[in-house]
């Protein structure tokens, strides 16, 4: 008889989870607030509940007799996945390891006690007291919401015209109304995709990542294995280990990302989950040999992940396409290229799509891979610059 598997969220970044859920021959079980979740489409059975309602999701995972619970990309999905799995003694991180890792100014206390390096920081609960607080930072600096997600709500703030219209913004996108403002350091941002097992972070991936300019910073791509000095990125793997001490994550995923200031990596996000996009489900598989869903998966299930990294020699960029003006796109045109190509659309064709200022304003994504990191950043960055999207608005 086959396990039970439940996944919270069933959104386009979830469905290779599910499908890998599937391809194990497993029960799927999904959870998701949009009664229109594309990856409802592809499960046993579905439930239009938000991932946040801990209460009705452990009703319905102790119906259902569920072997595991997890998620892909969902942050706060992991504060319910690791409640239900506490109340039904399953596999996953404590709850107050949840909690933690998924508020950033609670990450930003937590390993500073840890001494982990992050960028300075100041939470704020309310509209007033963001404006008061606003006058202790020199500018510029990062507002964001504490317990946002995606870089929804993150805007970088040059001055003080632009504050109030940039503190109303990040708190439409925090369900506690708390924000946090952050140092901001103009260095290369680079990202740690991990898995742990049995209380060791193992790093899978590190990659170098591409924002848009100021003040929104959405990422729009990366390149990976980094290209950046082995002694770099041995300190990131370092960093990236404190992380998951300090916040106790003993098993699952770790998405962190840092900015590197004079070559010291500072840590400026954390997810207690995977990322999403090809890096995660095409080139940790197929160029270094784990699969990281399936990874996730077993763990959820009590079982023992193969984690061992097999590398074949090739590098693999992705680029995002964010719109540049708001309407409905009606067509994508890509140019022909000579490398391993895949294209990963995030939105049909006929909706509507606005400039972007988080990561869900993307249109989609697509890959390369390629025999150097300059044959791939180079080739990802010509077909990002090439690609013809029309949009009528």
């Amino acid at each position: 008889m086959s396990k039970t598997i439940m996944i919270l969220g069933a959104s386009y970044d979830q469905i290779p989870m599910i499908e890998k859920a599937n391809e194990k021959g497993l029960k799927v079980i999904s959870i998701d607030g949009d009664i229109d979740a594309p990856g409802f489409a592809i499960v046993d059975e579905h439930y239009c509940v938000d991932v946040m309602d801990s209460e009705k999701i452990l009703e319905i995972a102790r119906k259902k007799q569920i072997d595991g619970i997890t998620t892909m990309v969902s942050n706060l999905g992991m504060r319910t996945v690791a409640n239900v799995a506490m109340e039904m003694d399953l596999p996953a991180i404590p709850v107050e390891s949840a909690n933690t890792a998924t508020d950033k100014d609670e990450i930003k206390k937590t390993l500073r006690e840890g001494n982990v390096p992050v960028p300075g920081g100041i939470p704020c609960k309310h509209f007033e007291e963001a404006k008061e607080k606003a006058k202790l930072l020199d500018f510029p600096f990062i507002v964001k919401p504490v317990d946002g997600t995606k870089g929804r709500g993150l805007v970088m703030v040059e001055d003080e015209e632009k504050l109030e219209e940039a503190i109303l913004y990040s708190l439409k996108f925090s369900p506690s109304k708390k924000l946090i403002f952050e140092e901001w350091i103009d260095g290369p941002t680079v990202g740690a995709e991990c898995l742990i097992v049995d209380g060791e972070l193992l790093p899978i991936l590190i990659t170098d990542k591409y924002n848009t300019k100021p003040p929104n910073c959405v990422t729009i791509g990366l390149t990976t294995p980094s290209n950046l000095s082995e002694e770099v990125q041995e300190r990131v793997k370092e960093t990236a280990k404190g992380v998951a001490k300090a916040l106790g994550l003993h098993t699952g995923a770790a998405h962190i990302d840092m900015v590197l200031d004079n070559g010291q990596p500072k840590v400026i996000d954390v997810g207690p989950r995977l990322a999403s996009g090809p890096v995660i489900f095409d080139f940790a598989p197929n160029m270094m040999g784990v699969d990281m869903i399936g990874a996730i998966i077993d763990m959820a299930l009590g079982k023992e992940p193969d984690v061992k990294i097999r590398w074949n020699g090739k590098y693999g960029a992705e680029r995002y396409l964010p719109p540049t003006e708001k309407g409905c796109m009606y067509t994508i045109n890509f140019p022909k290229t000579d490398k391993k190509f895949a294209y990963y659309p995030y939105k049909e064709l006929g909706v509507p799509v606005k400039k972007p200022r988080s990561d869900n304003d993307r249109m989609g994504c697509f890959s390369i891979e390629a025999d150097t990191y300059e044959e791939a950043s180079t080739e990802a960055d010509r077909l990002l610059d090439k690609i013809q999207v029309d949009i009528v608005s």
